[in-house]
């Protein structure tokens, strides 16, 4: 920890900026690069990721046989309102239910908890590998690097790579599945009610694109003036002496006025722009809703098909709009692990201090 302890007794530099931190959403520079470099890093769990994976695919398959099940169940309940209930069989129907409710939430712990158990470790292996390398590194890197911009690394950007790992693996394969199994089920089910279903999910989500697309700049300016800011308040507090020395209180507190308001304003902004989700995914589940439940009711009085069909349906519905949010996270989060590792593994490819000859050695030569 030698050299890192005197990067950090450095005079601060470049008083006016902050350290590099990774913005939320923010692009890598070679997604393609960044990634392969840390699969490469993290290959000896990949055995425990594909389990963790498998067992997320048979949660996510349980979940969809759920809706068809419900189906049959409604129209017992249905067929039986003018005679006899199969009460026998609503039972059998029900243990069933809770068999794969209960199995699928036991694979989906078992998945979250070796997901997470894997990007911590990952984590904790990036920050030892870190800081023995900051060992084995030059005094001229700490010359051309702020302790403010070394110390982001170590912490911020290993810690979205560990979130980001833990949050989007399963979350993608999961989404995707999801989302084309509940999309196959529903066109095999009834595909005039499917397509009804799909036009009014697919205009909902175009409005939600609108909103994420002006919230996504906001939320980018946030995180890069609140960078700026924390580097300022950082290297203001590191160098406080020299400030006082040279009577540049006043002229400190005025800039981190300007900036703590343009934090503030840009916000305030995205706070409320990405308020908007909540209501508009409301929308969207309520109008493809609707959109089923009169589809449904047409082809019912026609005899087309029956009112199970419409209770499953709901449930479709719901697996159908949730993962595209999901994948549209997750896909964010993982753009943000790939550009943190970048800037990780740029520090663990930097070239190493020669190995110092001993006196021994020396003196033998000699």
């Amino acid at each position: 920890m030698s050299k890192l302890n005197e990067a950090k007794q450095k005079p601060p530099q470049n008083m006016g900026g902050g350290p590099g931190r990774i913005a939320i959403g923010e692009k890598p520079k070679d997604f393609k690069k960044g990634l392969n470099k840390l699969v490469i890093y993290s290959r000896k769990y990949i055995p425990a990721v594909i389990i963790a994976l498998i067992l997320s695919s048979i949660a996510v398959i349980f979940s969809l046989i759920g809706p068809n099940k419900l189906s049959e169940m409604t129209n017992l309940i249905t067929h039986g309102m003018n005679s006899t209930i199969d009460t026998q069989e609503i039972v059998q129907i029900s243990k069933f239910l809770l068999t794969i409710y209960v199995l699928s939430l036991v694979f989906g712990y078992a998945q979250a908890f070796i997901m997470t158990t894997i990007s911590q470790r990952i984590s904790k292996r990036l920050r030892k590998d870190i800081v023995l390398k900051l060992n084995k590194l030059p005094l001229s890197y700490f010359d051309t690097k702020t302790y403010g911009d070394i110390l982001s690394r170590v912490t911020n950007d290993v810690d979205t790579i560990g979130t980001s790992l833990n949050q989007s693996l399963s979350s993608v394969l999961s989404g995707l599945l999801t989302f084309i199994g509940s999309l196959v089920l529903m066109l095999w089910t009834n595909w005039t009610m499917a397509i009804g279903g799909f036009v009014a999910t697919w205009a909902g989500f175009m409005l939600m694109g609108i909103i994420i697309k002006n919230s996504q700049k906001f939320f980018r300016q946030q995180q890069a003036q609140l960078g700026v800011l924390n580097g300022h308040i950082e290297e203001t507090f590191t160098g406080h002496t020299v400030i006082k020395a040279y009577n540049a209180e006043i002229q400190e507190i005025k800039t981190f006025e300007e900036m703590n308001n343009k934090l503030f304003l840009n916000s305030w902004k995205a706070q409320y722009i990405s308020r908007l989700m909540m209501p508009v995914m409301g929308f969207v589940g309520n109008l493809s809703y609707v959109v089923v439940c009169i589809i449904g009711a047409f082809l019912v009085i026609e005899g087309k098909t029956e009112f199970g069909t419409i209770v499953a349906f709901m449930v479709y519905i719901r697996l159908f709009t949730q993962p595209l949010s999901t994948l549209a996270q997750a896909a964010t989060t993982l753009q943000s692990a790939v550009a943190a590792s970048e800037r990780v593994f740029a520090i663990l490819e930097e070239e190493e201090l020669s190995p110092e000859i001993s006196d021994e050695k020396l003196s033998k030569e000699m």
